[in-house]
């Protein structure tokens, strides 16, 4: 004891077993203070097999964490996407909300405009399938011999200030390969190519939905385009014709085959569209890198 404190302390470790030499760690105290007889909790010490087991379990404990970490990850994508379709409201210039339509044509062409008409487009040339100050969608018709000499569209060019003028033709089978500003793209089948500038892009696959279901016995040759504005094309290359869906948002002084999209059928028909652009596109205006 010492001036001033009273101290009480038992016995650290006490043996036990059979004559083992095992021994109990037990808890010991001492009074502390000036007199007033306070009491101080000593820690006790942690016997040895206690420590060894917990330096195993950590050891453990990081090893799994190290595997985990170090775990090769599964970095790839998937090739097959889901059909484009109509996106849902989203916030657009001058701060309006528009609804995306969906424009589709097939065979020798049948149109669904925007907003629902079914315009019909004969004779062979280069024609506006929309065309706006940002978006210029144009289409080549030409006769076939599945179409029994009507005209189908053989091809289609994409471009315009949306995508600084650079140009995406898409055209049938017969036509020759896929390009951007006149070179060939997505040899390989399938494949993905990005646009300059990461503006967006374009994907050659058998995935997606048709939108002409007497097609579906033949072979799928679908190449995808997702594009600045909200723009997502589906351009189905068949032998000697394609067929097309598009989705998308409503553009300033919009008009074309696929109507104005001012959600008004009646003037969508072909020679209300004619009347406002016109019957084929002008000679300095045409996207096709020949006519």
């Amino acid at each position: 004891a010492t001036a001033g404190c009273a101290t009480m302390s038992t016995t650290a470790m006490t043996y036990v077993g059979a004559g083992r030499g095992d021994y109990l760690v037990t808890t010991s105290y001492k009074f502390v203070g000036n007199g007033a007889g306070e009491l101080a909790f000593v820690s006790r010490v942690k016997p040895l097999w206690s420590r060894i087991l917990g330096g195993l379990f950590a050891l453990v404990a990081l090893g799994a964490a190290i595997a985990l970490l170090s775990a090769p990850k599964d970095t790839s994508t998937t090739s097959v996407e889901e059909s484009v379709g109509p996106a849902p409201i989203v916030q657009v210039g001058e701060g309006r909300l528009q609804d995306f339509g969906e424009c589709t044509f097939w065979g020798d062409p049948h149109f669904k405009t925007f907003d629902g008409a079914r315009p019909s487009f004969y004779g062979e040339g280069e024609f506006y399938v929309v065309k706006s100050r940002q978006v210029s969608i144009q289409g080549r018709f030409m006769g076939t011999n599945y179409t029994k000499g009507l005209a189908a569209t053989n091809k289609i060019a994409v471009g315009g200030p949306f995508l600084q003028n650079h140009v995406v033709e898409v055209g049938c089978m017969e036509d020759g390969p896929i390009t951007v500003d006149g070179i060939p793209v997505l040899t390989k089948f399938p494949s993905t190519h990005s646009l300059p500038h990461d503006m967006g892009l374009i994907s050659y696959s058998a995935e997606g939905k048709l939108v002409d279901e007497a097609t579906s016995a033949w072979e799928k040759h679908i190449v995808k385009m997702h594009l600045p504005l909200g723009v997502h094309i589906e351009v189905f290359r068949w032998k000697n014709y394609v067929d097309l869906r598009i989705v998308m948002q409503k553009q300033p002084n919009q008009d074309g085959g696929c109507g104005n999209m001012d959600g008004d059928v009646s003037d969508d028909t072909t020679e209300a569209i004619y009347s406002r652009i016109g019957a084929r596109v002008p000679s300095g205006k045409l996207l096709f890198n020949h006519r």
